[in-house]
């Protein structure tokens, strides 16, 4: 039986609404649909929102009194439209192709340049900050197709609308939830491979220092390029308007090897997240403060 044909109809509504609804948007012109992108972000950013309540317990625990109230709503409100936007400029991902665009200019390419040379592989440490779909269009002949892990949907039919888009934007999905096999082969051969790195990864995940405080990291990318000898890249999307990004490309980050794995790893997380938090102060308002980062760990006496 074919693929398609398992698929459950239960799936198909969802689907169907979310057709239409990017059918629709393609028809209004385009600075039409963000202006209206940005006015339901403020409609979602109501007070009696869940996300809104986890956004800004998330900012009072980053900055504590270093910012006032009306500073933390500020930075939230602005989380919440580049998500929005973000999300706009993704379902407009073939209207965006088909016009040569999305204008993205690619800062220090110096650094992926370099990496791509050794031809060991290259692992982009991605966040939730600003376009992270986009991040891949900035130099798509230097990078070539980057692979990117991702959780697929519970619904095919729309997990396989999100994927199209993807390859759009010069990602290549790795369709299984986790195979590190497939990726460690993939560095072989001198690919991308895009990792997001900034999600709650758990209690049994190593815990190192975000805004003076402990958080779950997930320690993937700093395995595989212990294994692999391939490159950590952490990168950026700045937005600098509607469908106009700067995707920054750091310099990599070094992986400690003193023998001792388990502390190696530890610091190497403490590294990522040293710059994330670097980006973050520098533009809050580009990062998704909705998600619950900061969670209790399990075992309380090793914080």
């Amino acid at each position: 039986m074919s693929e398609e044909a398992r698929v459950p109809w239960r799936h198909y509504p969802a689907w169907l609404l979310l057709k239409a609804f990017c059918g629709a948007l393609q028809l209004l012109p385009e600075g039409l649909v963000y202006r209206i992108a940005a006015g339901l972000s403020r409609l979602a950013f109501l007070p009696n929102s869940r996300y809104r309540r986890v956004a800004l317990a998330n900012l009072d625990l980053a900055y504590g009194d270093a910012k006032t109230v009306a500073e933390k709503r500020r930075i939230a409100r602005g989380s919440f439209r580049n998500l929005f936007l973000t999300m706009t400029e993704f379902m407009l991902t073939p209207k965006i192709r088909r016009r040569g665009g999305p204008d993205i200019e690619l800062i220090n390419g110096e650094a992926i340049r370099a990496v791509r040379a050794k031809g060991k592989g290259l692992i982009f440490l991605v966040s939730h900050y600003g376009n992270w779909e986009f991040m891949a269009l900035s130099d798509a002949p230097l990078m070539g197709p980057v692979a990117a892990v991702g959780r697929p949907f519970r619904n095919s039919l729309i997990y396989r609308e999100i994927e199209r888009r993807r390859s759009m934007c010069n990602l290549m999905p790795i369709k299984k939830k986790w195979v590190a096999q497939d990726i460690i082969d993939l560095l072989g051969r001198n690919y991308c491979v895009a990792i997001l790195s900034d999600q709650y990864a758990g209690r049994f995940a190593p815990f190192a220092p975000f805004f003076g405080r402990p958080v779950s990291t997930t320690p993937s990318a700093v395995v595989l390029a212990m294994k692999t000898g391939a490159s950590i890249v952490p990168v950026f999307d700045v937005r600098v308007g509607y469908s106009r990004h700067e995707v920054h490309a750091c310099d990599p980050i070094e992986i400690p090897d003193t023998g001792d794995r388990k502390a190696d790893i530890a610091e190497g997380c403490a590294r990522m997240n040293r710059v994330l938090e670097g980006w973050v102060r520098r533009r809050p308002d580009l990062w998704l403060w909705m998600a619950r980062r900061w969670r209790k760990k399990k075992r309380p006496e090793e914080l």
